[in-house]
């Protein structure tokens, strides 16, 4: 009987019901043990390749390491005496040797304030004054430690402290983050305010700043329109009257700008000349106040003016460190630097000089050369990832010849086909590759000739040719190019170009160009009044650039102009032509490189020529054709069209001035580049053969798994038929029973029960 799910057997019959309906699903179960164990098979097969496809993809990282175009430029940089001075390379540093002579380390300045009786206490100063262009308030309740607080707040490039020598004996002292003489610490008072020389960080001297022939210009600024106070950030930017050869000239920061200071003193009749410059500093145009005479003027400034425009300077107060660069020599060739890291002396090469000696120069000898232990190790790792990958295969694709167990890869045949390829490929030619080391086996790298299909290294053979043969070895594991005349630069080649390392043919019907603007007339005389320019095109991604040229230029200060503007040098190279005209050339080339310019004047013999009719240049992309296949040109690089049988994807750049068959290309593919190449083949997550696999065994475990699933689904249905049975069976039975007892009961007949064998 059953109730609320609860099964209950034989009660009336005696029979062990439950029982007997397990032993019937057991029975007829049997179908699912023959599933369970397929998918427990296939379960291990799935492990296995997926396990596969895992190590052959660290495998693919491992080969990067020689296949990558910096792979086989490891440098390695040493100096004779690193106490010296230290050195480190980069892939880019050629082998060589430079004798390197120190005479001086480059400083951080730094300067001190004069001894302070008391770091706590109010100094009873207040005012404004600047650290590198930065403004910094003080109000009288302020201690040492507040000013040097302030200070460092301003973010103005350098640290300030607190130095106690003695109890009564207290120092602020301020360290450039910065060194070298150009990052000097640039401090000034503001308006009518002295804390800096209360401090006695400045004196009341002042001199020139910045110094030019027979004059002086001020610091840089952003622009020459904008009142210099806004330019600087100041609250309360200092005015007042200076007086230059002794004229006075009234300066109110907070309103003038350069434009309108050196209008001030152009007109104060002061027998100088008062102009605004540019300068273009890190690419970015930069404008200075220049102000020259007949000789050196004479300045005077009570309200910080000039100071405040880096005109004047105020002398330091306690100097404690001196500003200075670093003089060195490389190879008796003087030089200095702002810094004791050097970075751009010697490409790739990283310098950090630790000592120095002006009378005796402290000297060491740097020798770059390659790095053939770093190149080795890389190959190693690829052996090493090989190696391990043949045992991974291993071990899910094996036969135990007592046991006859095997592997759950045992006899696949994409695992049989990865294998024969990988080792049919670390032992094939690399076509094009010279004949004596076109094979791995000629550098050390051989098959195991235990037959483990492994590879064994021979590690003093293939350094051996590592330090003779570097360039050939390197053609064994990359994939490279050559070319015959040096018009023809080889770029890259993917993995559907067929690298045959036959020499192909490169046939230039048309060269590569660049966009060129002419004047239509010369300028022969000085500009009388400034010129705008405007250029736009696909060049300055079609967006309106201008630059106006100051009155005055002749057509080569036109020609400094425009190559000193940091927008336009970046895209453009201005020059003249025979006669004389303005010539604006694209560094670009190709059809990309187009350009438009026009002016605002009419084009004329005292301008740039170039008029008020827009000009729209362009340039042409190189065109021919790779092996007799079809080429796409973009500027000066051609590359080989998809579906080309030999050139698909390879890439050259042309400088060839002329059209014509100007040489040949030859392609080679190392053994790593097609190992990296076999490997995608076989993992391609679209059609790699494992991928594939793997999808079909996962969709063979989904389709016995819903069998499974609809099975014991049924099971459990035939199992509650069953129990519905049997209950039926129960409760005829019990009808029989109460039947018996009752006959009995009205006929005294006990024996009826027994009869009928009912309890």
């Amino acid at each position: 009987m059953s109730t609320s799910g609860i099964n209950f057997s034989g009660l009336v019959s005696g029979m062990d019901t439950e029982t007997l309906i397990q032993q019937i699903i057991q029975i007829e179960s049997r179908r699912k043990k023959i599933w369970s164990t397929q998918q427990s098979q296939l379960t291990q097969r799935l492990s296995g390749l997926q396990a596969v496809q895992t190590q052959l993809l660290g495998f693919q990282s491992a080969i990067s390491q020689v296949t990558v175009q910096t792979a086989f430029k490891a440098a390695s940089a040493t100096s004779s005496a690193e106490s010296v001075a230290r050195v480190t390379a980069t892939a880019d540093a050629l082998p060589g040797t430079y004798l390197l002579e120190v005479s001086q380390l480059a400083t951080n300045h730094k300067i001190g304030t004069t001894a302070q009786t008391t770091a706590e206490n109010a100094l009873g100063l207040s005012g404004c004054f600047m650290v590198n262009g930065k403004q910094v308030t003080v109000v009288a309740s302020d201690n040492l430690r507040d000013i040097a607080a302030r200070i460092n707040n301003a973010k103005a490039g350098v640290t300030a402290s607190v130095l106690s020598v003695s109890s009564s004996e207290h120092y602020l002292v301020l360290t450039a983050h910065e060194s070298g003489a150009a990052n000097a610490i640039s401090l000034n008072d503001l308006g009518s305010g002295n804390v800096l020389q209360s401090l006695g960080l400045v004196t009341s001297s002042v001199s020139i700043k910045n110094a030019v022939t027979n004059g002086a210009q001020s610091d840089k600024f952003a622009d020459t329109s904008t009142a210099v106070g806004t330019l600087l950030n100041l609250s309360g930017a200092p005015s007042g009257t200076v007086k230059i050869n002794g004229v006075d000239i009234a300066i109110d920061l907070s309103t003038d700008s350069l434009n309108s200071i050196a209008q001030k003193i152009n007109d104060a009749g002061a027998g100088v000349t008062a102009s605004v410059v540019t300068v273009t500093e890190k690419g970015t145009a930069r404008y200075r106040l220049q102000i020259t005479g007949a000789s050196t003027p004479t300045f005077t400034d009570d309200q910080h003016v000039l100071e405040t425009l880096g005109i004047l300077k105020a002398g330091y107060g306690n100097e404690l460190i001196q500003a200075r660069d670093a003089q060195f020599k490389i190879d008796n060739m003087s030089l200095t630097s702002s810094s004791n890291v050097l970075t751009n002396i010697i490409s790739g090469v990283t310098i950090t000089l630790m000592d120095a000696d002006a009378t005796n120069p402290k000297r060491t000898t740097i020798t770059v050369s390659r790095d053939i232990k770093s190149i080795k190790d890389a190959i190693k790792g690829f052996v090493d990832a090989y190696n391990s990958t043949i045992d991974l295969i291993k071990k899910y694709d094996y036969f135990d010849k007592e046991t006859y167990d095997t592997g759950p890869l045992f006899g696949n045949a994409t695992i049989n086909a990865l294998t024969a390829e990988l080792m049919a490929t670390v032992s094939d030619v690399v076509a094009g590759a010279p004949s004596d080391l076109s094979m791995l086996a000629q550098v050390g790298i051989t098959l195991d000739p235990t037959g483990s299909g492994k590879l064994v290294l021979k590690e003093s053979q293939l350094e051996a040719a590592l330090n003779s043969r570097l360039s050939d070895v390197e053609r064994l594991f990359r994939v490279m190019g050559s070319t015959s005349d040096p018009r023809l630069t080889f770029v890259i080649a993917t993995s559907k170009t067929k690298a045959t390392g036959e020499p192909l043919t490169v046939n230039i019907t048309q060269v590569a160009t660049q966009a060129q603007a002419t004047a239509s007339l010369a300028q022969t005389q000085a500009s009388t009044t400034t010129e705008r320019l405007t250029f736009g095109g696909a060049l300055f991604n079609n967006t309106e650039y201008s630059i106006t040229l100051n009155a005055g230029n002749t057509i080569d200060d036109t020609i400094a102009q425009i190559n000193a503007d940091a927008t336009l040098s970046r895209y453009l190279v201005a020059s003249k032509d025979e006669s004389g005209r303005l010539v604006l050339t694209s560094k670009q080339y190709g059809s990309k490189a187009a350009f438009t310019v026009v002016s605002d004047q009419e084009a004329a013999d005292n301008n740039s020529g170039i008029g008020t009719t827009r000009l729209e240049v362009r340039g042409q992309d190189v065109a021919g054709t790779i092996n007799g296949e079809a080429a796409t040109g973009d500027g000066q690089f051609l590359t080989g069209n998809r579906g080309n049988a030999t050139t698909d994807g390879l890439q050259i750049r042309v400088t060839a001035t002329t059209p014509g068959i100007i040489g040949t290309v030859t392609v080679t593919r190392g053994i790593a580049d097609r190992v990296f190449q076999l490997i995608q083949q076989f993992t391609d997550s679209i059609s790699g053969a494992l991928t594939e696999e793997t999808k079909t065994i996962q969709q063979q475990i989904d389709e016995i798994k819903q069998r499974i699933s609809a099975f014991d689904e049924a099971m459990q249905r035939r199992a509650n038929d069953l129990r519905a049975q049997f209950t039926s069976m129960e409760n005829a039975l019990n009808k029989m029973r109460s039947q018996a007892q009752y006959l009995t009961a009205l006929f005294g007949q006990a024996s009826l029960l027994s009869s009928l064998n009912i309890r």
